[in-house]
């Protein structure tokens, strides 16, 4: 099977041709894969919808499904849908984060695919977090060297407001990261502070917390380092969890919107693994 790939920004993403998801991938094909994400940090296939074993026999070939969480329990996929019975987190805009960073270790990739899109709206926004950290001055750098973030994350809650730590109920999942992460991949260091899920940063009060998330907030949501993906029902995107974050832009309530999501997971232990505490 030959590959033929495409660039989607100067900042990350390509687009693969020639794959036939449809037909089980072989190992050399795999190899290709994996490796393409680890340098451009997200895929994109366009083609027909497909079913969910489909989908998720793909997202396996960059790890294990993740089964954690309040949805993903007993099942390899969910709706992130406004019309589906079971849909989650359905409605309206989104702003950046990554998933499941209220872990001990945050999801490894996604894998989205689109089966209802809006006409307008509802797009997802990616965001390089190498180059985030890279385009922020020295002296800021130096602010955040060191220093820990909680992350979290309450099911059932409102999850599209930062919820400060002291604000946050007891069953609100948490775990403690570094601002600033290395790339398990290249050593290149992320940005790791996420508008949405970060309820606290060590040493700082919550004021504080809050002007230095809008004081970063413009470099992760920067154009420059960053790729807008507007959906087409069949759309296929995989993307790496820890170097990007990805936003959702508003549309319209009335508009239907279906996305099939496949959480993955870095390794076979952490698939199951509800520990919350780094």
């Amino acid at each position: 099977m030959t590959l033929h790939t495409r660039p989607l920004s100067p900042a990350l993403g390509v687009e693969v041709e020639g794959l036939d998801i449809a037909v089980p991938i072989g190992a050399d094909t795999a190899e290709v894969l994996r490796d393409l994400l680890r340098r451009h940090h997200l895929l994109l296939l366009r083609g027909p919808v497909v079913d969910e074993a489909t989908q998720v026999r793909f997202a396996r070939v960059f790890g294990p499904i993740s089964h954690r969480g309040a949805w993903m329990k007993t099942r390899d996929a969910a709706l992130v849908s406004n019309t589906a019975p079971d849909g989650v987190l359905g409605q309206g805009e989104m702003l950046f984060h990554a998933d499941h960073t209220f872990f001990r270790r945050p999801l490894k990739a996604l894998a989205l695919h689109a089966l209802e899109v809006p006409r307008t709206g509802g797009d997802t926004l990616f965001a390089n977090c190498i180059l985030a950290y890279r385009n922020l001055p020295d002296a800021l750098k130096a602010r955040l060297a060191g220093r820990i973030s909680v992350q979290l994350f309450e099911y059932g809650g409102e999850y599209n407001t930062r919820v400060p730590l002291a604000r946050a109920s007891a069953a609100a999942l948490r775990a403690a990261h570094p601002l600033v992460l290395p790339d398990p991949d290249s050593g290149a260091p992320i940005l790791f502070a996420h508008p949405l899920t970060t309820a606290a940063i060590s040493g700082l009060e919550d004021d504080e917390t809050q002007a230095l998330l809008d004081e970063l907030a413009p470099t992760i949501a920067d154009p420059a380092i960053g790729y807008r993906h507007v959906w087409r029902v069949g759309d296929l995107v995989v993307w790496n969890n820890l170097t990007l974050q990805h936003a959702r832009t508003a549309f319209e309530r009335t508009e239907r919107r279906t996305l099939r999501r496949t959480p993955i997971a870095v390794s076979d232990a952490e698939a199951y693994d509800e520990t919350a505490a780094a």
